[in-house]
């Protein structure tokens, strides 16, 4: 890529707009108005944008020249005379001057669209300069006003309206201008019926705008149930294993369908509209000239071919700058005062005082002196934030500020930095601060980067702070060390190493004055104490250090100890001092400690020393979407990790074999040749309707030419079989015009219809394999972007491409009809495009990449500066982070102009072949003068000046169509993947099936993919009729394989009995039906409770109610205002997990089967719901065989029997009591681990069975 010019650089464009902008703010303060952001850019652009201008008006001039030439040379052929070659050499004249024109017309426009998109791309880039260098001075009550979702906003919408208003600004005044040139040289040309053509252009306007209205209002109707539509699926692929556990899948398919129905029948309409849109820009030209001469002939007048095709290039010309840019233009315009009005207000938001706290080392002492301080975040709340504080703290003393949540602990740090101005009292900071935030904060670069903040590395203090950070561990499990990359596209860090980062990067600093906002909660015990001793108490020895915090056991170390409660100081003192006063720290922080203990201790005293931090152990577990079952399983979480699949994607070219489908999907393959048909019809009579007028005229000039002298007898034509024809084709065009928008429409989006619905059926009827091996990122992005293309973009390019591809066709058709030998250089010119067309293609596709790619840095750099503002502020790197901004923006520059000039060539390549198409026509047709006629040349010449734009738009959509197949191939690669075994066989089991209950495994291997490691080996066991089953093991041994091979999520070897039915005889949904499982993680879907409970309506509300009372959850149902039909919020938030858990044990307890498998239900729940749900299990299901996977003994140790796995085989199978007489069975030893006390308990209960 190219370097871009020392003009075009980010800052040297941000900062004179700004410059601009500071003057105007500085006028208007004088003149007491509001500052106008519009004056500002006008005065900054309004000289180089004027040029333009004039290039403009040039290009206007031009388009209104070439009718006149084109006249001039018909002319000719009409009173065509073999012996005056003076006329013949003028005509020549004529003809060379019109070929300039289209030539100079070629290249003049595509010169003024790449400096007004120049023009517009430097516009966009100084704005974002200025949006940046404002967020980074935001003042914190500014901050309150907007959000960063906002401001991201402005950067990545709001900013692209400038890229668009440039290029169609001039027409604002462009095309009024041009209608009344125009009008004009029609009423010089055919007199006054030139207005009847013009009121109909005018009434088309208004016509367009409804039809834009009623559009948009449509939209927005679809807008909603498609959002439904996409979180439904959302759930559906989160929660896909429980509904294929509970056998719901047709439930949930109808849901989608009926959601789906409804959308679509929304997008048909508007769809409609749009065809109906379409097709009035392609029939508007031919219905202006339709009036226009049926009001010329019946006023009396005489058709000639040169009137004839004047008028209708000249209305060409008028009407695409009327009914196309001028439009666009007030449209572009009033969003873009829109935007400028939305960042103006940002712009205007108040900037922190630049006043700065840090005062210098004068005298080289270090200090923080606060005095009677008083603050208040928002300026209209009665309270102060913080009232009446004081405090000092100098070098070598660690103050610890302690209090509940929201006392204003942080408030107390961002007085110290100075980002909360003072109402009253003062503060003073002698020094260089350093602030470690309570959420840590890392920015995208390498972990290095992120540590030195700017600063220059010097190994030894390097090492040395990785060490007392801790992080020396972490480095080493990251594959490139502290050069990896982190933030938005690198690996990610655990909230506990980006606590650490912070800090190392605060330490590192070796500034005076150290702030820092609890950075010990975010990581384990173990950590915290190694960062408190060796790098708070020791490296951190000789600064100033104010430490916020909610571990207690630290405060002994502390010089001092501040208490805040409600932004008051309660206390202040040192420890002993306050152990002497008996200040009871438990009661002083009993909020936060009620916050901080949500999640219930186990009893049992299991604490294993950790390596890993804990959240570091979490973000691995949550970086592995979607392996919803069991715990994460050793195994087979490795083996999903393996085959998560790089998204195919397709290079090159589309295959036919995608459009074949597409289409197919949408209709019969009759009513697809009947479209073809249709169209070709539609063309034919569009060319007819021109081609009648010019035969009309031809007529019309050999009567003149027979009847020498007595001009009267030019009245023989009957009047009423021409005009008789010509209205009837033209009707014939508008109609053919108008059904086959509709048409192609109804069958693109029906197709649309069609593959969604294939699509999801697959969806469904796949593995669960598939989800562990897919993201639900990747399937969620065929169903919203893949089918919102579908719905949307795709049919209306495609429509206008065959619009578009059959008009030049048409002319081509035209041309060669006329003077047929045209077809030699036609067919030199074709082969010139194609390769042209290849060429331009590879590289556009690769380019628009790469532009896209660029500009993702522009925003995330926003979006993470914003989130570690007060970090930025505290070190002072404002100006360095600009300049990073600076540095993505003028990458993306680079991209944007290569996509630029990439574009404009091509561009400039295809109009060149038109205007030798032009020129060819226009020199041939002279030589050839004796076999032609007026009206064919007309016609010829005519139609090739159409080409012009036309054929550039066609090439531009087809690529867009080629683009947007991508979509319908990705969707159709979705329609067939590989499906599980069928839902029901013709052989079905007997309903009463199982009444017994009895499983039997016999030698069951199993594994989660073909290729996959076993995860179940030879497994062989018997469970009796009513037998409770306890079932353990470390993580991975198998556990939640097992109960995967019973439901046959993925299909086992070896032999499961049921009752004597092999289990892979039956159909799926028969077997799962029978079982009940209560889930690990329970899910509720986005419904009614009653759907929650029974899709399918098979129960009646007594026994819904019963289930619910039987549980303790009838209260909390009828508390909800619709009972049980209240809508659920999303994924059923509105209930507590424990909550959750009871209503999947609600739907066991319907289901009434002989079989039922808990799956570490009690994981996630407080005691007394544990308490309850086993009370339960035995009470209601004391007949049935239940299987229960724990992970706390005690929940299991008064099983029948307890089955021990480990890695995949059965090591112990029997009595919980005869298991731990034996002292060497790996289940006594799962039971010492526990403890004593607890392990003599567990032995007692195992006894009493």
């Amino acid at each position: 890529m190219y370097t871009v010019l020392p003009e075009d650089r980010s800052k040297h464009l941000g900062e004179e707009l700004q410059g601009c902008w500071d003057k105007e703010v500085l006028r208007a303060k004088t003149d007491a108005r509001k500052p106008s952001l519009t004056k500002a850019i006008i005065k900054c652009y309004w000289r180089s944008y004027l040029v333009l201008g004039i290039v403009t008006f040039i290009e206007e001039v031009i388009k209104i020249i070439q009718p006149i030439f084109l006249g001039k040379i018909i002319d000719y052929f009409e009173k065509y005379d073999p012996t005056d070659s003076a006329a013949l050499y003028e005509t020549y004249g004529y003809a060379f001057v019109l070929t300039a024109c289209t030539l100079i017309l070629a290249i003049l426009h595509h010169l003024y669209f790449y400096h007004v998109q120049c023009a517009g791309m430097r516009l966009r880039v100084a704005m974002c300069h200025m949006i940046y260098r404002k967020a980074l001075r935001l003042s914190n009550v500014a901050m309150g006003k907007t959000t960063t979702g906002q401001i991201v906003n402005l950067l990545s919408n709001d900013v692209n309206k400038f890229d668009q208003v440039t290029i169609f600004l001039h027409f604002l005044w462009a095309g009024p201008l041009q209608a009344i040139a125009v009008t004009g040289l029609l009423w010089m040309e055919i007199g006054i019926s030139c207005l009847a053509g013009m009121a109909v252009l005018v009434i088309l306007l208004p016509l367009q705008s409804c039809f834009g209205k009623l559009f948009s209002y449509f939209r927005s109707k679809t807008a909603t149930f498609t959002d439904i539509r996409i979180r439904t699926m959302n759930e559906v692929i989160t929660g896909i294993r429980i509904i294929k556990m509970y056998a719901w899948e047709k439930s949930f398919a109808e849901l989608i369908t009926s959601f789906r129905r409804k959308e679509i029948a929304k997008i048909l309409r508007s769809s409609y509209l749009r065809g109906m849109n379409l097709a009035s820009f392609f029939i508007a030209s031919k219905i202006i000239v339709f009036v226009t001469f049926t009001t010329y002939v019946l006023l009396g007048n005489v058709i000639t071919a040169s009137r004839v095709f004047v008028a209708m290039t000249l209305y060409g010309a008028v009407r695409v700058t009327v009914t196309l840019f001028f439009p666009s233009a007030i449209e572009r315009v009033s969003e873009a005062v829109v935007s400028i009005r939305r960042i103006q207000n940002f712009l205007l938001l108040d900037e922190i005082s630049q006043h700065d706290p840090q005062l210098p080392l004068n005298d080289g002492k270090m200090i923080v002196h606060v005095e009677d301080f008083s603050a208040f975040w928002d300026k209209a709340s009665e309270t102060p934030t913080l009232r009446g504080l004081s405090f000092t703290v100098r070098p070598r003393e660690l103050l610890a500020v302690v209090g509940p949540v929201g006392a204003g602990k942080s408030s107390l740090l961002s007085a110290v930095l100075g980002e909360l101005p003072p109402s009253q009292g003062l503060v003073t900071v002698h020094g260089k601060i350093a602030y470690v935030s309570q959420q840590p904060w890392v920015f995208s670069g390498t972990v290095r980067s992120n540590i030195l903040f700017g600063k220059k590395y010097e190994k030894e203090r390097y090492e040395k702070v990785i060490k007392a950070c801790a992080l020396r561990k972490d480095l080493q499990l990251l594959e490139n060390g502290d050069l990896t990359v982190i933030g938005d596209r690198g690996t990610t860090l655990s909230g506990g190493q980006k606590a650490r980062v912070n800090l190392a990067r605060a330490v590192y600093q070796d500034a005076d004055i150290y702030l820092l906002d609890d950075p010990l909660s975010a990581v384990d015990a173990e950590v915290s104490r190694h960062l408190f001793e060796l790098c708070i108490c020791q490296t951190l020895h000789e600064k100033i250090t104010i430490l916020v915090t909610h571990q207690l056991q630290y405060l002994k170390a502390a010089s001092q100890i501040l208490i805040v409660k409600d932004g008051e100081m309660v206390q202040k003192g040192t420890y002993t001092e306050f152990l002497k006063s008996g200040v009871d720290f438990g009661s002083l922080l009993k909020k936060e400690n009620e916050e901080t203990e949500q999640s219930p201790v186990p009893e049992t005293p299991t604490l294993r020393n950790r390596t890993f931090s804990e959240s570091s152990v979490w973000s691995q577990q949550s970086s592995r979407p979607s392996l919803k079952d069991g715990t994460p399983e050793g195994q087979d979480t490795e083996n999903a990790q393996v085959t998560l699949s790089e998204e195919s994607r397709s290079e090159g070219n589309i295959g036919l074999k995608a459009y074949k489908n597409y289409f197919t999907a949408g209709a019969h393959w009759l009513i697809i040749i009947f479209l073809i048909l249709l169209n070709i019809i539609a063309q034919v009579a569009y060319i007819l309707q021109d081609w009648w007028l010019s035969y009309w005229a031809n007529e019309q000039s050999a009567l003149n030419v027979t009847v020498n002298g007595k001009e009267n007898v030019t009245e023989k034509l009957d009047l009423n079989w021409y005009l008789g024809i010509y209205s009837g084709l033209t009707v014939a065009t508008v109609l053919f015009g108008i059904v086959r928008a509709l048409l192609v429409f109804y069958v693109l989006v029906n197709s649309s219809q069609t593959l969604h619905n294939r699509m999801f059926e697959s969806i469904l009827k796949a593995p669960v394999l598939f989800f562990d091996r897919n993201p639900i990122g990747r399937i969620l992005n065929r169903f919203s972007k893949d089918i919102g293309h579908m719905d949307d973009l795709l049919p209306l390019t495609f429509l206008d491409f065959i619009q578009s591809f059959l008009q030049v066709i048409g002319v081509m058709g035209v041309a060669v009809a006329v003077i047929p030998w045209i077809s030699l250089p036609l067919i030199l010119l074709i082969i010139i495009f194609f390769v042209l067309r290849r060429y331009f293609l590879e590289t556009s596709r690769d380019v628009k990449r790469l532009e896209s790619t660029t500009r993702s840095p522009v925003f995330s750099h926003l979006s993470s500066s914003l989130q570690g503002l007060w970090t930025i502020r505290a070190y002072k790197a404002e100006e360095r982070f600009q300049e990073l901004f600076d540095a993505h923006q003028d990458l993306h520059s680079e991209a944007w102009f290569l996509f630029l000039t990439t574009s404009r060539w091509f561009a400039v390549r295809l109009d060149a072949i038109c205007a030798i198409f032009v020129t060819v026509i226009a020199f041939g047709s002279l030589i050839l003068a004796e076999t032609l006629d007026a009206g064919q040349v007309g016609l010829a010449l005519s139609y090739a000046l159409t080409l012009m734009g036309m054929f550039q738009w066609c090439v531009r959509q087809s690529a867009e169509v080629e683009n947007m197949m991508i979509s319908v191939e990705r969707v159709i690669e979705y329609t067939d993947l590989e499906k599980e075994a069928p839902w029901e066989y013709q052989k079905r089991p007997p309903p009463s099936w199982p009444h017994e209950g009895v499983i039997v495994f016999d030698n069951v291997n199993f594994t989660y993919s073909l290729d996959g490691p076993l995860v179940l080996k030879h497994l062989t066991a018997l469970i009796k009729s009513g037998e409770k089953v306890g079932i353990v093991g470390r993580t991975g041994a198998g556990k939640s394989s097992l109960i995967s091979a019973l439901f046959r999520l993925s299909e086992p070897e070896g032999k499961i009995w049921i009752d004597k039915i092999l289990t892979t005889e039956v159909g799926l949904h028969d077997l799962r039906k029978k079982m009940s499982i209560i889930p690990q993680e329970p899910v509720l879907f986005t419904g009614t409770m009653r759907k929650n409970l029974d899709p399918f309506n098979e129960h009646t509300d007594e026994e819904l109610w019963d289930a619910l009372k039987e549980v303790q959850l009838k209260e909390a149902v009828e508390d909800l205002p619709g009972k049980m039909d209240t809508e659920l919020a999303e994924a059923g938030s509105n209930f507590s997990v424990g909550q959750r858990q009871l209503v999947c044990l609600a739907r066991a307890i319907l289901r009434k089967n002989r079989i039922l498998i808990i799956d570490e239900a009690t994981a996630n729940v407080d005691l007394r719901t544990d308490e309850l749900i086993q009370k339960k299990i035995r009470e209601k299901f004391a007949h049935c065989t239940v299987l229960t996977i724990a992970h706390r003994l005690n929940t299991i140790i008064d099983s029948d029997k307890i089955m021990v796995l480990d890695s995949g085989r059965l090591k112990e199978y029997d009595e919980p009591y005869v298991l731990l007489q034996n002292r060497d069975s790996l289940f006594y030893k799962m039971v010492q681990q526990l403890g004593k006390a607890e392990a003599a308990a567990l032995t007692e209960t195992a006894k009493q069975v």
